[in-house]
């Protein structure tokens, strides 16, 4: 399959040529790929932190002149699983601050704040970039709407992964290999996770209710678990790019939740993996087919903000009556967007409760047969 542009890539190009360049991303997610795809008439270097002699290589320079003959005659320097590297943060400061001419390029499986503050030390050297599983507009542009549309529940069975969406023969293999590659090579390894059965129960009880409202102390009683330390879990678990953790917004109304919170997986097919069901989704209960349509929206939603580089903030919000409203935008000016995931009732209305409150704010339902009018230009159509 030919390879599938991604929306990162105009925004890689645009990056200030005085900053080290990180690319995060979860496990296989196309990092190397797209790398190699915008750097492919260029003069480059590649080592990796999975690699035990270019770790070495990189740990070794202990001078300028050691950066210096690295970078020589080089247009880009590109290191792959930057985390796995032992003060990779100062390092990369280092060749920053040594390099002529040459682009400084890593790449990142988990947010570097896993190995130790990397961005702390290499403060002002640093520019973040995030590379999610492919968007429904990524994939929009490499075919069409229509098959965006019609591949849905196929996407909210086994997600959006590269590998899956080129390789689809193969799919629920693949992923049953990155999750336990995500969990056990990164998390377990890198993080220093113990009680890996307590740990594997809360990953899957998070898989299992997504869509929900969740406490850390409800979900440590039930995998015996600590409340700090589920709620370590779940941090590391986001900085993997495994899980998003969703707030519930307020304007200080008494009645309105404000501690609460969602977690919604970044892939479904990582989520489903965790819980070993590939179920196809048109077998599913009315009930798990709307979460897992609520979490596609909203981490499509997610993906769609981060790539145009706008401030707009994600929540959902509810209040004691148990009313709600799915995702809640919340852009730089203040202004809200509601919206609604329902499956089919495109005519659903914004909780009364809601409205009153915050009159000014729009309100849209989101269903399959509308997705793509959320996410396309104003002159693309299905075609």
């Amino acid at each position: 399959m030919a390879y599938i542009a991604r929306s990162l890539t105009a925004l890689l190009e645009r990056t200030p040529a005085d900053k080290a360049i990180v690319v995060f991303g979860a496990r296989q997610t196309g990092k190397t790929t797209l790398l190699e795809h915008l750097f492919q008439d260029r003069k480059v270097k590649w080592l990796s932190g999975d690699e035990p002699q270019d770790r070495e290589l990189l740990t070794s320079l202990s001078s300028k002149a050691d950066i210096s003959i690295l970078l020589s005659g080089l247009d880009v320097l590109v290191i792959d699983e930057a985390q796995r590297i032992q003060g990779i943060g100062m390092l990369l400061k280092r060749l920053e601050d040594s390099k002529p001419s040459c682009l400084i390029f890593a790449t990142g499986s988990s947010s570097l704040e896993l190995a130790g503050g990397v961005m702390e030390s290499a403060a002002g050297r640093l520019w973040p970039m995030t590379l999610f599983p492919l968007s429904v507009s990524e994939l929009a542009d490499h075919n069409s709407w229509l098959d965006v549309m019609e591949s849905l529940p196929i996407r909210l069975t086994v997600g959006s992964y590269p590998e899956i969406v080129t390789h689809p023969q193969r799919s629920k293999a693949t992923l049953r290999y990155l999750f336990e590659s995500i969990v056990f090579k990164d998390l377990f390894a890198i993080a220093g996770i113990r009680r890996s059965e307590q740990f594997l129960h809360l990953v899957r009880l998070l898989a299992a209710n997504i869509g929900n409202p969740c406490s850390f102390s409800s979900l440590g009683q039930q995998c015996g678990l600590s409340s700090p330390t589920v709620e370590r879990c779940v941090s590391l678990l986001e900085q993997s790019f495994i899980v998003k953790t969703l707030p519930c917004y307020s304007s200080n109304f008494a009645t309105e939740l404000k501690k609460s919170k969602k977690i919604y997986f970044y892939d479904l097919g990582i989520r489903n993996a965790a819980l070993d069901n590939f179920t196809p989704f048109s077998s599913r209960s009315d009930l798990e087919r709307g979460a897992l349509w609520e979490n596609f929206v909203i981490i499509e939603r997610l993906k769609w903000h981060r790539y145009r580089q706008d401030e707009t903030q994600l929540y959902f919000w509810r209040d004691r009556n148990k009313s709600e409203v799915d995702l809640l935008e919340v852009d730089e000016d203040g202004s809200l967007h509601a919206f609604e995931c329902k499956l089919t009732n495109a005519q659903a209305k914004a909780p009364k409760s809601f409205a009153s409150k915050y009159p000014d704010a729009s309100f849209e339902v989101i269903t399959m047969q509308t997705l793509h009018r959320f996410f396309q230009s104003e002159t693309s159509d299905l075609s």
